[in-house]
């Protein structure tokens, strides 16, 4: 939406009283009706709008050469598949009652393709800070699932705590109500006041409260160190520090974040097509191709 769309849509508003009084109504009509004359022309011109968006936003000429580079089009072709991937699985176990771990593994899986393409986005419009400060809720996202997956009779607790957090979190912004602050009491009742810690889900499986923390759930998935010692580099980029002020991070020190990114959906998508109990045929050969292409990719010099 350009300056001149801004200040034609202020121009030729046929308001220009907004108080509240008896004629409130009557002039809420009006602008509400003015408002989608515009919104219905934005819809009309959609196509030259993204196109526009496109050209600027994703494709600015200062990032334009970012388009030529190997690892990005790896990158777009490994989520191209693994998506694919995913909606094949996902066609073929549609019919079948799953247990609630792979329901589990389903949704988190949708949102971690979302967010590895959200990160894919990020380094072609050249946002290579951007790219860490993401890995680092990919690397949470996938150490949860990975303990979930372990652990599987934790999944409804997981599911309840989700539950429970909408709750608190109306509590927390001032829009809760009695029914929702019932519901809210209801979960601290059956699961104890430390339930709404973020790890307060874990607390039939760790003890002490205070190794309830993302530390203590990668070291029961026995993680390789390597993607928990990029976590650490990430966590700098998310807080304000001496590196993520003065650092200028370029496209080479990225390559290990997606490496790690590939590794984390590899191992979703063969959690769900297990759990989804799929043929041992079409396990092989899908995470095989996703397998090849995150070898590949590492090759890549």
């Amino acid at each position: 939406m350009d300056q001149k769309f801004l200040k034609r849509l202020i121009s030729e508003c046929p308001l220009n009283n907004f108080t509240e009084d008896e004629n409130s109504k009557e002039r809420h009509k009006i602008f509400d009706d003015y408002l989608k004359e515009f919104t219905d022309s934005l819809y009309k011109d959609e196509d030259q709008i993204i196109m526009h968006l496109w050209r600027d936003n994703i494709v600015a000429s200062e990032t334009s050469w970012l388009l030529d580079s190997a690892m990005i089009r790896r990158c777009f072709l490994f989520f191209d598949c693994a998506a694919a991937i995913y909606n094949y699985t996902a066609k073929k176990v549609r019919q079948k009652k799953g247990s609630e771990l792979a329901a589990h593994v389903s949704i988190q899986l949708q949102n971690d393709l979302r967010q590895y393409h959200s990160i894919l986005i990020l380094a072609m419009n050249g946002c290579f800070n951007s790219v860490i400060v993401e890995y680092r809720s990919l690397y949470e996202s996938f150490i949860i699932g990975q303990y979930l997956v372990l652990n599987p009779d934790l999944v409804p607790i997981y599911n309840d705590h989700m539950q429970f957090s909408r709750y608190h979190l109306a509590q927390l912004v001032g829009n809760s109500n009695p029914e929702v602050d019932k519901k809210h009491d209801e979960y601290l009742n059956k699961y104890g006041a430390d339930f709404e810690k973020d790890y307060g889900w874990t607390k039939s499986k760790i003890k002490n409260k205070n190794d309830r923390k993302i530390g203590t759930l990668a070291k029961a998935c026995g993680l390789n160190d390597k993607y928990t010692a990029l976590y650490k580099v990430a966590s700098r980029y998310v807080h304000s520090s001496a590196v993520s002020v003065h650092t200028k991070t370029d496209i080479t020190q990225i390559k290990v974040f997606f490496q790690a990114a590939m590794h984390f959906i590899v191992s979703e998508i063969t959690d769900y097509m297990r759990e989804s109990k799929l043929p041992t045929k079409d396990v092989v050969i899908l995470r095989n191709i996703l397998i090849f292409l995150d070898q590949d990719f590492k090759e890549l010099q």
